[in-house]
């Protein structure tokens, strides 16, 4: 029979502890005070008073050993034996004449210390009916006491000595009692204390130590109230760091714990002593203007805090930038209430960071009406991943000198059942903020790498194909994850695969993006730059990354026969990416001249409406097979 495991032993009981050593106490006094007495009847040659003495006190001592394991037993041991000790001696010596009758109150002190209410009670009638009967047995003459002892030292001695045990119990008591509410008082205070601290943690964050989000609503409450009554204006102003990510990534999260604090600190130095300044979210700060005359009052706040954010801040030795996009809404025009101007507010914060970033908008009723729409958006394409509404479409690839299909690039396409035809341009932003753009992105390889093995099974050669990946599905661990699934369920060699990332992307996350290129370009995957041209590349950044082909922007290609500018930026492009050693594609390809321009300045690849647009694929295949017959 397997033995239970042995339970952990409950904590020490600090006030039982106590209560036993006060007991032990207690029985060494009684045992004291028994002694003198004892030694004082056998110098007056009370024998059989101290014999009794004697046994009361040896049953004290035998209870002493009992208090160190169960202070009840010993208690209980104690009383009996002095409550029957001392009626013996009271019924022996001279009755309620006799001073052991002052000993009795000593006794229910004792009790009452450390027997339960039961005991005391079951002590104090006795005590009552012991007198009641010797009152009456000895004035029935059945009980006949002792005479009278002459009045000497020793019966103001024992007297005395009584009425000190007893004092000295009442003291013990006065102190437990002291002690106890000294106790209750620390227990009280620190229990304040705690309450303060825990209303603290509830209304402040604890890393600034500015309101958080529902404290700032009761600041923003209280405002409003005073703004109906005065007439003024409340600003609502949501500010987020800009790209405070990159700074948490490349220096650390404490590093970036400072930084808030600092940022913190400089937007508590830029408002008044009436407004609010409250961090809501991890760099999200809610500012609380009330009191405004005018709105060029709320321009010459923000004014003031972006030029204060404008200075560098220093953390942990480097000096870093920082920039914010504000969204403001202004009580009464866009809300009389705190949700209505905290959901306005981070609309046009939003608004501010589609623009560019650090800037500052004010919120336009318009934004309701597109936040609405993105709603709708989101969760109609929640519901096209599950159904047939989304297909890729292929618009072919092909090599300049040849004019042999090479592969395609294939493009989302979303036909919604209500709406039709739904453009990339609208749903793609949607799918990024909502989410969803990277269980999108996941359907786009695998649906991509499944159609390109069927071209290979079907005899049309061995053709690669493009796939688009957004800045955000980079962001995220499992592009990586994704790209593999895609390959192993569908089969096709990664040689065949090609990713395109946008220039702009390559310069926002270099150190990130690079090793992650490097691991997929030694899988075989094909790495490409798309739109390249409209971004702010350095080609030094390049030449550290594992890129094969640089695609470049339909906007310089379409111009280039009409403009000697973009010819001329078209030129240099396709130079300088084989100077890197890169194979160029040109997009946007849509007359006989724009491609011979392309053939001569040496261009390897084309796409665009000269040959075809992006196609469904069974309208592809077609194509492809229909080209190849005829070459």
């Amino acid at each position: 029979m397997p033995i239970p495991p042995r339970l952990p032993d409950a904590p020490p009981d600090p006030l039982a502890a106590r209560q036993r050593r006060r007991l032990c106490q207690m029985l060494w006094l009684l045992v004291g005070a028994f002694a003198l007495v004892i030694g004082i009847n056998l110098a007056s040659g009370a024998m059989r008073t101290a014999a009794l003495e004697g046994l009361i006190a040896s049953l004290l001592l035998v209870a002493l050993p009992i208090a160190h394991r169960s202070s009840r037993g010993a208690v209980a041991l104690a009383a009996v034996s002095l409550l029957l000790g001392l009626i013996v001696l009271i019924v022996h010596n001279q009755g309620l004449y006799d001073e052991a009758v002052l000993a009795l109150p000593a006794l229910l002190l004792f009790a009452g210390m450390f027997g339960s209410r039961r005991m005391f009670l079951g002590l104090a009638a006795v005590v009552l009916a012991a007198i009641v009967a010797l009152f009456f047995l000895h004035q029935g003459g059945l009980v006949v006491s002792q005479p009278l002892v002459p009045m000497d030292w020793r019966r103001p001695f024992v007297i005395g000595l009584i009425l000190t045990v007893t004092a000295l119990f009442v003291w013990l008591i006065v102190r437990d009692l002291d002690a106890t509410v000294r106790q209750l008082e620390e227990e009280k205070e620190a229990l304040e204390q705690s309450h303060a601290q825990i209303e603290i943690l509830a209304q402040r964050d604890s890393l600034t130590s500015l309101p958080n989000r529902a404290l700032a609503k009761d600041r923003l409450t209280h405002l409003l109230t005073q703004a109906r009554r005065n007439g003024g204006m409340v600003a609502v102003l949501f500010l987020d760091l800009d790209n405070f990510k990159t700074i948490n990534d490349s220096l650390g999260h404490i590093a970036g714990d400072a930084l808030l604090c600092q940022v913190a600190d400089t937007l508590r130095d830029c408002v008044r002593e009436s407004d609010t300044v409250a961090r809501v979210s991890g760099d999200e700060f809610l500012i609380l203007l009330g009191d405004l005359p005018d709105e060029d009052a709320i321009v010459a706040a923000v004014a003031k805090l972006t030029h204060r954010l404008g200075q560098a801040f220093p953390v942990e030795g480097v000096d870093v930038l920082v920039t914010a996009s504000l969204g403001i809404a202004v009580a009464p025009r866009d809300g009389s209430d705190t949700g209505t101007l905290l959901k306005h507010a981070d609309m046009a914060m939003y608004r501010a960071k589609d623009a560019g970033r650090n800037t500052f908008r004010f919120f336009d009723p318009s934004m309701n009406g597109s936040v609405v729409e993105q709603l709708h958006l989101a969760s109609g394409l929640r519901s096209a991943l599950g159904s047939e509404q989304l297909m890729l479409h292929y618009q072919p690839q092909l090599e300049l000198t040849s004019g042999r299909i090479v592969g395609a690039e294939a493009l989302l396409r979303w036909r919604h059942p209500e709406h039709g035809w739904i453009s990339p341009a609208r749903f793609i932003p949607v799918a990024e903020r909502s989410g969803l753009i990277h269980e999108l992105g996941a359907w786009v390889l695998r649906q991509a790498c499944l159609d390109a093995q069927s071209w290979r099974e079907l005899g049309l050669g061995a053709l690669g194909v493009a796939v688009n990946v957004s800045a955000v599905q980079f962001r995220r661990d499992g592009l990586e994850r994704d790209v593999a699934r895609a390959l192993a369920s569908s089969g096709l060699p990664a040689q065949a695969l090609e990713l395109e990332l946008t220039e702009s992307l390559l310069m926002a996350d270099a150190s990130y993006l690079g090793d992650v290129l490097q691991r997929l370009s030694s899988r075989g995957v094909q790495i490409a730059i798309d739109d390249f041209g409209t971004g702010y590349s350095n080609l030094g950044y390049l030449r550290h990354f594992a890129v094969d082909r640089l695609k470049v922007d339909q906007s310089f290609v379409r111009r280039m026969t009409s403009n000697p500018h973009d010819e001329g930026l078209v030129r240099a492009i396709i130079e300088m990416g084989h100077c890197l050693g890169l194979q160029v594609v040109a997009e946007g390809v849509e007359d006989a001249q724009t491609l011979a321009r392309l053939l001569a300045f040496g261009c390897e690849r084309g796409q665009g409406f000269h040959w075809s647009p992006a196609l469904p694929p069974q309208d592809f295949i077609a194509f492809v097979q229909h080209h190849q017959a005829r070459a």
